[in-house]
């Protein structure tokens, strides 16, 4: 993909993320409380993670990059991702999702490379923020349990909370077309 669908994509996780706090409703409030200890959402993004490892790094990798070792590395890894399951299994379903948004995040940032237009540093930013929070989070996956409890302690906390990242979906999107 380019920088411009990247972008796209951006956004509209942006927007999305921002609707289900800005919304505040119990039933979305209850689900986004239940969402670092989720077993489905664990697998899910474990899942996609080992996947998304073997197929898009593991399977690339040349003989100067331990290419001779694919099936062991990719062993090593499946390996750890099951082995999570019996003895990290709490808070994967953060640990999954941060993963997967680092490996998001260094698409973006490989696509933003040289680019010449100036406008891709608001993407860069906010991506930039993005693998601080993952690393943060992929560390000490509780934080977002007080992150969510703090937040929706307050009603104004969720909805402000929500419309500051649809304000950055939108600010980010309109950049888009400045490429």
């Amino acid at each position: 993909m380019d920088l411009f669908t990247y972008t796209i994509v951006t956004s509209l996780g942006l927007l999305l993320a921002g609707f289900t706090f800005a919304l505040n409703k119990d039933a979305w409030n209850k689900y986004i409380l239940s969402f670092p200890r989720s077993t489905k959402l664990s697998l899910l993004f474990m899942g996609l993670s080992l996947l998304w490892f073997l197929v898009g790094h593991v399977s690339n990798l040349s003989e100067a990059d331990f290419g001779e070792y694919k099936i062991l590395i990719g062993t090593i890894g499946v390996g750890i991702a099951v082995g999570a399951f019996f003895f990290v299994n709490d808070f994967l379903a953060v640990r999954g999702l941060s993963m997967l948004l680092l490996f998001y995040s260094r698409e973006v940032l490989d696509s933003a490379f040289l680019h010449e237009s100036q406008s891709r540093l608001l993407l860069v930013s906010i991506i930039y923020l993005i693998i601080v929070l993952s690393l943060y989070l992929g560390a000490w996956p509780y934080r977002i349990r007080d992150f969510f409890t703090w937040i929706f302690d307050q009603a104004n906390r969720s909805r402000n909370f929500g419309v500051l990242l649809i304000l950055l979906g939108v600010v980010l999107g309109v950049s888009t077309f400045a490429y």
